[in-house]
């Protein structure tokens, strides 16, 4: 998807909602390489999307022709209907069903890592053998980079922007491996940030490993 095609699905999406979250969106689609994260997603999957914000990357998911696209998002306020998008207020665990793609964007250094563990584990659970899961978050060995993000983040947690008080960051080599030992195999690392402030980095990584238990009900 070109740039100016996802502005124009977002101005699309979102020309109805209030300024305010209007404002928001763009300065996230323009600070966030959205798009080289959507080039990981397979074209006709069922994507799960976790901390979904106000749907932005489930709305272009969905307008590149997913499937089926379930955004589950705890923030009340930024639950609203988005085209094409499947929304559900609350946190991953009130989603069942399985997927064959899970994204999770720029959501776990809001989640302690000793918690990391289980969202892996439940991850895999609705995932499809082969699904992919792709993750976008910063590289905290990026100093200068990672230092004017948590002031970034430090002051959208004091206007109440984002849920949560925790600045949760991993080297890539640690998160790498945490993901092999959730089960994840050809785990790719790489950075995305060229052109952006921000250490933005992407995880891409296959499940390989599905226990029989793991089978769940199709998606409600």
């Amino acid at each position: 998807m070109s740039f100016i095609r996802a502005l124009i699905v977002l101005h699309r999406a979102y020309r109805h909602r209030g300024a305010r979250t209007r404002v928001h969106v763009l300065i996230r689609f323009l600070t966030c390489p959205f798009l080289r994260v959507l080039d990981e997603v397979p074209r006709g999957a069922r994507v799960l999307d976790i901390g979904a914000g106000h749907g932005l990357f489930a709305r272009l998911v969905a307008a590149r022709g997913a499937r089926r696209v379930v955004a589950v998002e705890p923030d009340v306020r930024k639950v609203q209907p988005v085209d094409g998008v499947t929304f559900v207020a609350g946190f991953d665990d009130v989603v069942r069903g399985r997927f064959d793609a899970i994204t999770i964007i720029d959501v776990l250094y809001k989640i302690p890592i000793a918690e990391w563990d289980a969202l892996f584990a439940r991850c895999a659970e609705r995932l499809e053998r082969g699904g992919v899961l792709v993750i976008k978050e910063h590289d905290p060995t990026a100093r200068i980079k990672n230092r004017w993000n948590r002031v970034q983040e430090w002051l959208a947690s004091k206007m109440r922007l984002t849920l949560g008080q925790s600045f949760s960051y991993e080297t890539p080599a640690a998160f790498s491996a945490r993901l092999e030992r959730a089960g994840f195999a050809e785990v790719r690392v790489r950075r995305v940030d060229f052109g952006y402030p921000h250490p933005h980095v992407l995880y891409v990584a296959r499940l390989v490993n599905v226990r029989p238990e793991q089978r769940c009900s199709a998606p409600r």
